[in-house]
C-alpha cells in the first residue's frame, strides 16, 4: 500500500475541520500521524511474517536467524592472544578493477588458460555471471551462467581434472547461520575472444550441508591432489575446516552431501586487546577468513587484516603470517597460476561504488 495515497485525503479533511482552530488542529494531526505510524508498523511486520514463513516452508532456521540476528546488533570483538611468525613478504598495487559492474568483488581464482587472468564474480544481490579481468584489472568480459540468482556467492576457486580447465563457485554464504544447505557449482572455464557474453552451463551442482548446524563461510579452495574441496568457516573461533570429496559433486542424484570436520584451526588471530579502536566498526570483523587458496600443501587464508599460510599436509603446524595493508572488505585471494609463493589479492568497492584495488603478494616459503 502506498501510504502517501492513503494520507492524502486526511490531510484535505484536517484542512476543512481546522477553521482557525489552532489546538484542535494539532490533536486531528496527532490522530493521523499517529495512524500513519501504525499503517508503517503493520506493513512492515506483514513483510517479515510473510518472509518468515516463506523461509520456515524452504527449510531455513528462522529461530537461529532470528538469535544470530540479535548477536550481530551487538556485535562484540573477539580478542585471542595469538602471535604468529611472520613470513618475510612483498606486497605491491598492481592496479584497479576498471569494470564498474564488478563492485563486490568476493570471489578471485587465477585463470588455468593464460597466466594473465584472474576470474572474479560479485557478492550476493547480483545475478549469477563471472567476470574475467588481467592481472592488472582491465575488464576482459562476463558470462552468464545458466541458474538461478544465487543466494550468496562468497568463493570461487580454478582447477584442472583431466587436462580441462574448471571453476567452482560456491554459493556458501550465511550471515545469519539460517541456510538448511549451501552449495556448490562447475563450469569450464570459458576462453577469451568469440565466447565472451555467452551463458555457460553448469557441468556438476551440488548441494550439501554442515555435520553440525549452519556456518558462515567465504573461504573455498578445491584441492585435486587430495581430491577434496575445502570449506573454512569464518565466524566461529577457533574456525573450523571442513571438507567434500571432490568426486561427490559429480554424483547426479538427489543425496545430500554432509562436510565432513577436519580440523579446528586455532592459530589465525583475531585481535589483541588494545587494538579494537584502529579499526573502528571494522573490529569485531578482523581475523574472520574471507578467502582461501591452495597449491600443493600451502593452504593461503586471508582476512580483513593479513594472509595466513597453513600446511594443508600437517594442520596442527601454526599458522604463519603475512602482512598486508588495510584496505577495507578484502574478500578474495589467489594463487597466482603455477605458483606457491606469489598470489593475488582483490577487496569490495566501499559503497559499491569507489576504487577497488588488486595487490600481487610474494612471500619467502617457509
Amino acid at each position: 500500500m502506498d501510504t502517501s495515497e492513503s494520507i492524502r485525503p486526511l490531510t484535505r479533511a484536517v484542512k476543512q475541520q481546522i477553521n482557525g482552530h489552532p489546538k484542535r488542529y494539532l490533536f486531528i494531526m496527532y490522530k493521523h500521524i499517529k495512524l500513519a505510524i501504525l499503517m508503517l508498523v503493520s506493513s512492515a511486520s506483514i513483510l517479515v511474517l510473510g518472509t518468515a514463513f516463506v523461509a520456515m516452508h524452504k527449510g531455513y532456521d528462522v529461530a537461529n536467524a532470528g538469535r544470530f540476528a540479535w548477536q550481530r546488533v551487538e556485535q562484540k570483538v573477539v580478542f585471542t592472544q595469538i602471535n604468529p611468525s611472520v613470513i618475510a613478504s612483498q606486497v605491491q598495487w598492481v592496479g584497479d578493477i576498471q569494470d564498474q559492474e564488478l563492485n563486490e568483488s568476493s570471489g578471485l581464482a587465477s585463470s588455468n588458460l593464460s597466466d594473465e587472468v584472474l576470474w572474479s564474480f560479485n557478492d550476493s544481490g547480483d545475478s549469477a555471471r563471472i567476470f574475467a579481468l588481467s592481472t592488472t584489472g582491465a575488464a576482459l568480459g562476463q558470462w552468464h551462467i545458466n541458474v538461478a540468482n544465487p543466494t550468496d556467492w562468497e568463493a570461487m576457486d580454478s582447477f584442472v581434472i583431466e587436462g580441462k580447465a574448471y571453476l567452482l563457485l560456491a554459493d556458501v554464504g550465511d550471515n545469519l547461520r539460517w541456510r538448511p544447505f549451501v552449495s556448490v557449482l562447475v563450469v569450464e572455464e570459458p576462453e577469451l575472444g568469440s565466447n565472451t557474453g555467452k551463458s555457460l552451463a553448469p557441468v556438476w551442482q551440488q548441494n550439501f550441508r554442515y555435520p553440525n548446524g549452519p556456518r558462515d563461510c567465504e573461504a573455498v579452495a578445491v584441492d585435486t591432489n587430495r581430491g577434496e574441496i575445502l570449506f573454512l568457516s569464518k565466524r566461529h573461533a577457533p574456525n573450523e575446516l571442513y571438507r567434500i570429496p571432490l568426486e561427490q559433486i559429480k554424483t547426479v542424484d538427489d543425496t545430500m552431501l554432509v562436510a565432513e570436520k577436519i580440523a579446528e584451526i586455532d592459530s589465525i588471530p583475531r585481535l589483541n586487546q588494545g587494538e579494537e579502536g584502529l579499526f573502528g566498526k571494522a573490529a569485531p570483523y578482523m581475523g574472520m577468513p574471507t578467502g582461501m587458496s591452495i597449491s600443493g600443501s600451502n593452504l593461503l587464508v586471508t582476512t580483513l587484516q593479513d594472509a595466513y599460510l597453513l600446511n594443508r599436509g600437517d594442520l596442527s603446524q601454526p599458522a604463519r603470517a603475512i602482512p598486508l595493508p588495510y584496505i577495507g572488505q578484502r574478500e578474495a585471494i589467489t594463487f597466482a597460476r603455477g605458483s606457491s609463493n606469489r598470489a593475488y589479492v582483490s577487496r569490495e568497492r566501499r559503497n559499491g561504488e569507489e576504487i577497488a584495488d588488486i595487490f600481487k603478494v610474494e612471500f619467502a616459503l617457509p
